[in-house]
């Protein structure tokens, strides 16, 4: 399995905002300057009212963080009552990175009340294009006889129909969470010989790669048997 690109390395920390500024000091119209100012972004809000129409939180994007020596990588970010959501597309480690640097550095400029302990929660969501060698009927091969019945039934001159993903899921229903779903499927639009994946993950980056390494190991012990 080789690592393509990261589509998108997602980092949500759930908190209580009011706990940042637990006296109400009116500096939010200065905060989103200083947001914009101090990261570059692209877009931000023009004033406390700018909120997005849809989610109804403060929407950053296209800004610039220093994730190591020399290295820069955009960012975005968004700001809810309820806690931040960072995004790279670098890692989801680089990502923590970036909003630990914003509300430390928040924290001191403005005199607010930031320590590790008012995070609630840290979520993750891992956006991968991989290559992988090893082809997905390997799981089971009663798969290829489920996809020769629907290419036969199918009666048009097209290429045989294949096995082009998988997905698990929690129980959205009855979690107080809603992690992102597993996904490994085909590229879309991409040709089947390039051997091109669109893998998504709740987890860290690095291990989201780890599990997908994890199953090309399995397809193709599968198939040496």
């Amino acid at each position: 399995m080789k690592t393509l690109n990261v589509t998108s390395a997602r980092s949500v920390w759930l908190f209580d905002l009011g706990d940042l500024n637990p006296r109400g000091k009116d500096i939010y119209g200065d905060l989103l300057d200083w947001l914009k100012e101090n990261y570059s972004f692209a877009k931000a809000p023009s004033s406390v009212g700018d909120v997005d129409p849809t989610t109804k939180g403060y929407k950053f994007e296209q800004g610039s963080f220093q994730a190591k020596e020399e290295i820069f990588i955009s960012v975005d970010l968004e700001i809810y009552n309820d806690g931040i959501v960072g995004n790279s597309r670098s890692s989801t480690h680089d990502t923590d990175k970036f909003l630990e640097d914003m509300l430390e550095n928040a924290a001191r400029d403005f005199s607010l009340v930031y320590g590790h302990d008012i995070i609630r929660t840290k979520m993750y969501t891992s956006e991968l294009t991989v290559r992988m060698e090893s082809v997905l009927f390997n799981l089971n091969p009663k798969l290829v006889d489920i996809a020769n019945n629907v290419s036969s039934l199918c009666g048009l001159s097209i290429p045989p129909f294949e096995m082009t993903g998988f997905s698990f899921s929690t129980d959205l229903a009855i979690s107080p969470l809603k992690p992102a779903p597993f996904i490994l499927e085909r590229k879309a639009g991409a040709p089947f010989s390039e051997k091109r994946y669109y893998s998504k993950a709740p987890l860290h980056t690095d291990k989201h790669e780890e599990v997908l390494a994890g199953i090309e190991h399995i397809l193709a012990g599968t198939l040496a048997k």
